[in-house]
């Protein structure tokens, strides 16, 4: 009797995927653009609030990383330094946005119900780091654990973000019905 061994593929760390992409292999800043273009999507709603603009700002986020890989210190760290490069465009999208004229924002609130208008609005008064959480875990669906080594942060610390960013939601929401 002959038994067939079935071997599982280990997924390859960010360092080793950042290490081949530097030798020219394309597929593997693919698979770094499959693993985090969620979270990088996410990211940047967080700070432009518009789904296509967050888009382009993650596209535009991966593009310069690409084009900066070989400046990337500690590969390991992959996630974080490309969340932070998609950060960064997101900003100057979100600042360039503010700058142009009215019409622009009324068809943006177009495209926004109005019943979620108010839970968007909660979401943007929370600080950066709490919407982010918010973002990855409840519009992508990544688990605490996902959002911990996606950020490069303590499981407990992403819980302990979560939790509170729930209640600043709860106050900031019933404070709008109490108005």
């Amino acid at each position: 009797m002959q038994v067939e061994s079935k071997t599982t593929a280990v997924p390859l760390t960010d360092a080793e995927l950042v290490s081949q992409a530097l030798a020219g292999r394309q597929a593997a800043f693919e698979t770094l653009v499959r693993r985090y273009q969620g979270a990088a999507i996410a990211r940047a709603y967080a700070l432009v609030g518009d789904r296509t603009e967050a888009e382009d700002a993650a596209q535009e986020g991966f593009l310069r990383a690409f084009r900066s890989l070989g400046q990337l210190r500690q590969p390991s760290s992959f996630a974080g330094w490309l969340l932070q490069t998609v950060s960064n465009v997101a900003r100057r999208a979100s600042e360039k946005r503010a700058k142009r004229p009215g019409p622009l924002q009324a068809q943006q609130a177009a495209n926004n119900p109005a019943r979620h208008r108010d839970l968007l609005d909660a979401i943007a008064a929370l600080p950066e780091g709490y919407q982010e959480v918010v973002h990855l875990h409840y519009s992508q669906g990544y688990s605490c654990p996902e959002i911990a080594a996606i950020l490069g942060l303590q499981v407990g610390s992403i819980t302990s973000r979560l939790s509170r960013a729930q209640a600043m939601l709860r106050n900031l929401l019933s404070k709008d019905k109490g108005q």
